[in-house]
């Protein structure tokens, strides 16, 4: 198993849209600076955009300038990764 650290920051935003809304909504998600994808998922929430940057500051402007910004989305909530594991 290999574990490590980011040398940029990534994470996941988990966004909730507004009724009828989602298919348009991860289109334009996925077209953020940052976000390396956007998908429709199951669940909580009806998006999850992975992202990378190269600092801190840029996880606040992609999420409220971009990501917030976009018409249907009515929630966000961000997780930035700090280890990563894998096979």
């Amino acid at each position: 198993m290999k574990c490590g650290e980011y040398e940029l920051i990534t994470g996941y935003v988990f966004i909730t849209t507004e009724k009828g809304r989602t298919l348009d909504v991860v289109t334009k998600v996925a077209n953020i600076k940052g976000v390396k994808t956007a998908c429709v998922i199951t669940g909580t929430f009806d998006i999850v955009a992975t992202f990378e940057v190269k600092d801190v500051k840029d996880v606040g402007e992609m999420v409220t300038r971009g990501i917030d910004s976009v018409d249907g989305v009515s929630l966000t909530q961000t997780a930035i990764c700090v280890k990563c594991c894998s096979k």
